[in-house]
């Protein structure tokens, strides 16, 4: 079973102290810099603030905190920047899939509620379960990005949630 709560300070840092390697790479490639769990917590905390929802997801009996996910706000009216990151993916793999499905379910009535018509999130190319986790998430990959990272010798993936028209108003006659 999962669970998800608010952000909180010692939840959201027992997933950085155990964030999957290719999360952590990707991390780094983004930054350009080599990066410990605890500075890449400090910037998730501080950026996590701004946005409209930063939730900590946890597993099992004990709740044990296996991923963080937020969206922040791209100054753009109606699109938000999505951004998860989790424990070991082959360790908490059915979590992870359970997660996508419950975020893929409430997503289209948050969106609703929020105001949000497209949510935008990338990542790295070399990350082997990250796209196919946007995918069950209900993202569609848009484009390939090349030359990102210090050198220019990265690719990321751009993907997209978008919320479906309102159904219009049928006129009569």
């Amino acid at each position: 079973m999962i669970r998800v709560h608010p952000f909180e300070d010692l939840a959201a840092m027992a997933v950085f102290s155990r964030l999957d390697v290719h999360d952590h790479i990707e991390a780094e490639l983004v930054r350009g810099a080599p990066y410990t769990a605890l500075g890449l917590f400090a910037e998730w905390r501080m950026a996590q603030a701004q946005g409209p929802v930063s939730l900590v997801a946890t597993t099992g009996p004990a709740a044990r905190p296996f991923a963080v996910f937020a969206l922040a706000n791209t100054g753009q009216a109606g699109v938000a920047e999505g951004a998860l990151l989790a424990a070991d993916h082959s360790r908490h793999r059915v979590a992870l899939a359970r997660l996508a499905i419950e975020i893929r379910r409430r997503m289209p009535a948050f969106a609703a509620e929020t105001g949000i018509n497209r949510i935008e999130a990338r990542c790295w190319a070399g990350h082997p379960s990250a796209a196919r986790l946007l995918s069950c998430m209900g993202f569609a990959h848009e484009a390939d990005l090349p030359r990102f990272g210090r050198a220019g010798d990265q690719t990321f993936r751009q993907f997209a949630w978008t919320r479906p028209a309102d159904p219009q108003p049928q006129q009569e006659p």
